[in-house]
């Protein structure tokens, strides 16, 4: 989009039949589901990427905030509904923990001074070397965000209640993290979801791509749909165009890729290049990936929220079993995202669609998804009858389910893993991976394993710096970042 509103002669080239990635959506039997992610954070990254072409985003995206943000269930049958309005707030806080509505007000002040102090300096900045991120006026701010703290024990210091701290930590699987291995400065995730919102667009998460595509559109780019490509063409260390599945090249001045980046490294780069930075991916910690049940019900189950989260009796337990233990947990937690509740067009009228995803580790040889997955589909329905929804599994009357095997298959996720690389310390700022490619010119990178991160908005801005890579190499001027 902003290449094109430079001037440049974009084409994009995509494996699936319509935009998106692990943005897309599901379609089958009358119903539709979005894909992957279900929550917009942070829409100003948005509007500042349209209005950086001239672009209105309220003139191609309808956004609703959603208030309550979301339901969290326990295994003790108790409940606690994250608002934004404070009084309901604050009504929930006192009657899990009685005078914790004013640590939480502490604890969302703390995630703002977070916020306001890591999104300029390390969250919309790229670093191309690791010396600007530990520069002396950087130090200081390092400490001050929490970089090198752990989440949980962050929360734990301010509530005493055990379920507090999971709906206020678990936030951290936004990005397939562990609140025990992801850094005290994603306390800025409640803090955005209280002060900025929970968006749905109308459409679903799918339509900010659709989006994206229409103002591209306008702007001349061509998009070449269930078209893969098999290489970069590298010639002389430089990128030349990419060799598409068919065996035919197209030829580029610039050649970027938002791809998976671990996919990629491996399968498109040349040689000895693949080899040595596919082992050196191999090497990063990744993140989680996601058990996946798309539901067509013949009714609604009206008792439902549009955000519902389960956690199950152990929560930390489940959690060194994802990502230490890399097995299925005993009693899984998931989330049930039922979009009926704020949009349109997902299921007909009398009926409902309901999204289930369920955190497991990412694809491991130690995991056989024939067997596990039927165990963790009877769970869900389980949970959700003791829970009192019903016998949700007597309703369903189409019905998908994604495996971490279908996400490497099917959209070339290293792993299988939704988020691709984690975001621990040693994973962000210089330490993450670089828009401009180290080894081949003409050759930049953007997506979830890109610096800043993981999550629609962050993808977003990788793709921001990546332009201004592109355009101050091409000696033109830097595009506002987004």
């Amino acid at each position: 989009m902003k290449l094109a509103h430079a001037g440049f002669d974009v084409t994009v080239f995509e494996k699936q039949s319509e935009p998106g990635g692990r943005c897309g959506r599901v379609s089958f039997d009358g119903f539709q589901f979005d894909l992957g992610p279900t929550i917009l954070l942070m829409p100003h990254v948005l509007e500042s990427a349209f209005a950086s072409v001239g672009r209105k985003l309220s003139d191609y995206l309808q956004l609703t905030r959603c208030d309550p943000h979301y339901r969290v269930h326990y295994r003790d049958g108790s409940r606690f509904t994250l608002w934004t309005d404070q009084q309901r707030m604050s009504e929930e806080l006192e009657r899990l923990e009685p005078g914790s509505a004013a640590k939480y007000r502490d604890f969302i002040d703390h995630g703002r001074k977070q916020h306001d102090l890591a999104f300029p300096k390390f969250i919309s900045k790229h670093f191309a070397s690791v010396w600007p991120f530990v520069a002396p006026s950087n130090v200081p701010a390092i400490f001050q965000v929490g970089a090198l703290k752990k989440l949980w024990p962050h929360v734990s210091s301010f509530f005493r209640d055990a379920r507090l701290r999971q709906a206020l930590s678990f936030q951290t699987m936004y990005l397939g993290l562990s609140p025990w291995d992801a850094p005290a400065v994603f306390s800025l995730l409640p803090f955005t979801e209280a002060t900025h919102g929970i968006w749905f667009p109308e459409g679903g998460l799918h339509a900010v791509p659709l989006a994206l595509e229409k103002v591209c559109l306008e702007l001349g780019v061509k998009f070449r749909y269930s078209t893969s490509i098999r290489r970069f063409v590298v010639e002389h260390g430089s990128a030349t165009g990419v060799e598409l599945e068919d065996g035919s090249v197209e030829r580029a001045d610039v050649v970027l890729c938002n791809a998976d980046y671990a996919h990629a490294v491996k399968h498109f780069l040349p040689g000895e290049v693949a080899t040595r930075r596919s082992e050196a991916v191999e090497r990063r910690r990744f993140t989680s990936s996601g058990y996946m049940l798309y539901l067509g019900l013949s009714r609604e189950v009206p008792e439902l929220m549009h955000h519902n989260v389960f956690f199950g009796s152990d929560f930390e337990g489940s959690f060194r079993d994802i990502f230490g233990r890399r097995r299925v947990p005993d009693d899984v937690s998931f989330y049930v995202n039922a979009p009926s509740r704020t949009g349109k067009g997902f299921a007909a009228p009398g009926k409902d669609a309901l999204y289930v995803l369920v955190p497991v580790p990412e694809q491991n040889e130690g995991v056989d998804w024939a067997v596990e997955g039927p165990k963790v589909r009877a769970q869900v329905f389980a949970r959700l009858k003791a829970e009192g929804y019903g016998d949700v599994e007597s309703l369903v009357e189409a019905e998908r389910v994604i495996t971490p095997n279908d996400w490497a298959s099917e959209l070339n996720l290293a792993r299988g893993s939704n988020f691709g690389l984690a975001q621990s310390f040693w994973q962000i700022g210089p330490f993450r991976p670089t828009v401009k490619d180290p080894d081949v010119s003409r050759l930049f990178w953007c997506g979830a394993s890109i610096q800043p991160g993981t999550g629609v908005p962050t993808v977003m801005l990788s793709a921001g710096f990546a332009v201004d890579a592109i355009l101050e190499e091409a000696g033109m001027q830097r595009a506002e970042a987004a």
